[in-house]
């Protein structure tokens, strides 16, 4: 129950950043300015619960840059997961991803100490919360990307007009195919979303973002004037 509780407050902290963002969107010069008002409203809204760690010691439950539970390839505007044994061309390790805002299970806060909830040792991570994964899942009850264009998209010269357009669909793209590989992962991620902020565009811009993106239920498009 109160797992639906948490979730029920990040819902509602959505549509209040959205409404925001539709109203009064020279409130936010970048995507950060974004993150952190999400973050804000969602601390007031977000109901207190003891989330205490194995140790006794306080945490919140809203963590920004929350580092992903795999490695992967970020290049070109795609995303590809990548094992611990795949190298790169320069024969180094892949590096591991990050999440804009996670929302964390207070049970899986309550079983670990303070270096494993922090993820930010991937071997510890790896073997104690990973492999304990059955006694807490999810993990993280909610996983969130902001992505922003704070100036209007517009059609570019030549033959290929959609080129800069094409290229914000593929960044959209690339951070919400992190989110659903993370929610497909058993137990490790609940809800996701890909918020998703357009200053200043056309109607017809607009309406071409929509027809390529509303598809994927884990994007959600805010447009302002």
């Amino acid at each position: 129950m109160k797992h639906q509780i948490i979730i029920k407050a990040v819902d509602k902290s959505i549509k209040v950043l959205c409404s925001e963002f539709r109203a009064h969107p020279t409130l936010f010069f970048t995507e950060n300015d974004l993150v952190c008002y999400f973050y804000s409203i969602l601390q007031q809204k977000l109901p207190i619960f003891n989330a205490y760690d194995k140790d006794g010691r306080k945490h919140f439950l809203i963590h920004m840059e929350y580092p992903t539970p795999f490695r992967c390839d970020m290049s070109k505007n795609k995303f590809k997961l990548k094992d611990d044994e795949t190298r790169t061309e320069k024969g180094g390790k892949y590096q591991r991803g990050h999440y804009d805002l996670v929302v964390l299970n207070p049970d899986f806060i309550n079983q670990h100490q303070y270096e494993i909830i922090k993820a930010q040792n991937y071997e510890l991570y790896k073997a104690q919360a990973l492999s304990k994964i059955d006694r807490y899942k999810p993990i993280i009850l909610y996983g969130i990307e902001f992505m922003f264009s704070r100036d209007p998209l517009k059609y570019s010269k030549g033959k290929n007009k959609q080129k800069g357009i094409n290229g914000f669909v593929a960044k959209v793209t690339q951070d919400a195919d992190k989110l659903l590989t993370s929610k497909n992962m058993e137990g490790f991620m609940g809800q996701i979303k890909m918020l998703t902020f357009v200053k200043g565009s056309s109607k017809k811009i607009n309406s071409l973002l929509t027809a390529k993106l509303s598809l994927r239920n884990e994007i959600i498009l805010c447009f302002g004037e």
